[in-house]
């Protein structure tokens, strides 16, 4: 029986510390996603570091980043174009050629 407690007790202290994740943390976490073409992975955890940090304008960019590479459609109602640019409105340097590049000026 103390096994199963102790059992539980640890599983509910890595769960905790998988939550406690910064916005940094995770945009970091998306970084090694898209290293490995991993880009639905990438997005989700850019995601939760802009749910974490909504100034966080280098989450923004790298989620605009991989969202070109995911199949059309795959996450509705989001455009990468509209993350370049609010990167850019919270002082990212978005470089005019990167926007050209991906259909966004």
């Amino acid at each position: 029986m103390k096994k199963i407690f102790l059992l539980a007790g640890l599983i509910l202290m890595v769960s905790m510390a998988t939550l406690a994740q910064t916005a940094a943390e995770w945009n970091k976490q998306g970084v090694d996603h898209s290293k490995k073409f991993e880009y639905k992975q990438a997005y989700e955890c850019f995601t939760k570091a802009i749910e974490l940090k909504p100034d966080f304008a280098e989450a923004y960019y790298n989620r605009a980043t991989v969202w070109f590479e995911l199949p059309a459609n795959t996450y509705e109602n989001t455009d990468g174009c509209v993350d370049f640019q609010k990167a850019k409105t919270l002082g990212f340097k978005v470089k005019d050629d990167v926007l050209k590049k991906f259909g966004c000026l």
